[in-house]
């Protein structure tokens, strides 16, 4: 079967799964379409007097472990259907990890690039409005996803609480620190992977000296992700972002090629101008340039996607070269890839499990927010460690009992704790 959509491709996985957990009719039936899909139309007055009408949706998926919890994006392709297999990623996501959310997810058919900064306020403050009755702090907690920040978080949590008279710190994650923000919050995905990371290489026995890192994607999360590797002796040789990526074979230094992308918007910055190369210096520092789809095929031990989703598909799978795939980004790795990559020894550490940090300090940050307690750096690192490695060894533990690749383990591991919670609920 080839899937051909990501909630297709979610739907494979959470077949094999139910099937294998015997779950009742009733319950393979809650668990295949989301409980809700909301649809509304947000129209904002622009700076020069005309209106923009804009298509707005909310996907509510499943509840039965605690309020819906998922990221509200702002892009002009965002598309209904890679939305809805979000929400039911992040339902499995927040169970694998155990924290007491289901799974959501939003967005906004729009280009805030295109927008002036009281535009995307507009446009911020709107999406509350419309759907100011399917969210709250005890129903459903937005946070940040792509092209939305910790001050669109600000005026949406400042509508809400407009709109409901209410002060609602625990109503969305992802605020500025001052405004009921979490320690940790920036650098979570990376730092809670990094954990999982370090515990796999010990497991096996490894040495990091002796790993060579390949990461595609140097936003946030990969730009994180290899300064901590960096930092813990790991060797990154391999960089990319949009435009493109740069090969060190003896290794690179992530903290210069960042310094290098703020200056220049590219980490190939240092040496290139557009597609204008300075071909000396490269050959004086045994640089190569390289691009997304070359990267992926670079002989190393550990390569992480951290950028895009459907980068590792059945085209390229069979020239990877690597022992281990952890999956920071969302979605970089098709059915049919995972297939290929089983048969040559390679594992996959799933997205569902890898990049949960983000989505832990955001229970930690609504926690806070509920309680009314500000957590030290130091408390939400050290909680964000015992529950990843939590998370890590119930997988593990699954994968091997079971003899399940690393993905299907967690699966089984979150719709097993989601099937708890419904039974308990009576909803089987």
């Amino acid at each position: 079967m080839i899937a051909s959509s990501p909630y297709a491709r979610f739907q494979e996985n959470l077949e094999v799964t139910l099937k294998r957990l015997k779950a009742s009719k009733r319950e393979q039936d809650v668990l295949r379409e989301p409980q809700y899909n909301h649809k509304k139309e947000i129209e904002i007055t622009r700076d020069d007097g005309s209106k923009l009408k804009l298509h707005a949706f909310r996907v509510q998926y499943n509840n039965a472990r605690g309020p819906y919890k998922g990221g509200i994006r702002f892009h002009p392709e965002a598309d209904e259907n890679e939305v809805k297999a979000l929400a039911a990623l992040m339902a499995i996501k927040t169970a694998v990890v155990d924290i007491p959310f289901g799974g959501s997810k939003g967005g906004v058919q729009v280009n805030p690039k295109e927008l002036s900064k009281r535009e995307v306020e507009a446009v911020s403050r709107g999406y509350v409005k419309a759907f100011v009755d399917h969210l709250g702090p005890e129903i459903d907690v937005p946070a940040p996803d792509v092209n939305t920040n910790p001050d669109i978080m600000a005026w949406m949590r400042d509508e809400f609480e407009k709109i409901t008279k209410t002060f609602a710190p625990a109503f969305i994650t992802g605020k500025p620190l001052s405004y009921g923000g979490s320690e940790g919050r920036d650098t979570a995905t990376a730092r809670g992977a990094f954990f999982i990371i370090q515990e796999m290489v010990e497991r096996e026995g490894l040495d990091s000296k002796e790993l060579r890192v390949v990461i595609q994607g140097f936003g946030n999360a990969g730009s994180h992700m290899a300064e901590l590797l960096h930092g813990a002796g790991f060797t990154i040789v391999a960089v990319s972002d949009s435009h493109g990526g740069i090969y060190v074979e003896g290794g690179l230094d992530p903290v210069r090629i960042d310094k290098y992308k703020k200056q220049t918007g590219s980490v190939t910055g240092e040496y290139c101008q557009g597609s204008v190369c300075d071909v000396e210096k490269m050959k004086l520092d045994n640089v190569r340039i390289v691009t997304n789809g070359e990267l992926l095929e670079l002989p190393c031990d550990i390569l992480i996607p951290a950028a895009l989703d459907n980068v590792i598909t059945e085209k390229n799978a069979a020239k990877i070269q690597t022992k281990f795939i952890f999956e920071l980004a969302n979605g970089p790795t098709t059915p049919e890839a995972d297939a290929i990559l089983e048969k040559k020894g390679i594992t996959v550490v799933p997205d569902v499990l890898l990049n949960a940090g983000g989505v832990t300090v955001s229970f930690f940050e609504w926690s806070q927010g509920r309680s009314g307690e500000q957590w030290t750096a130091e408390q939400v690192d050290s909680e964000l460690r015992r529950t990843m490695l939590n998370a890590f060894t119930a997988v593990r533990r699954e994968a091997r009992r079971e003899k399940l690749s690393y993905r299907m383990a967690a699966f089984s591991v979150g719709v097993k704790r989601i099937l708890e919670a419904m039974r308990v609920r009576g909803w089987s």
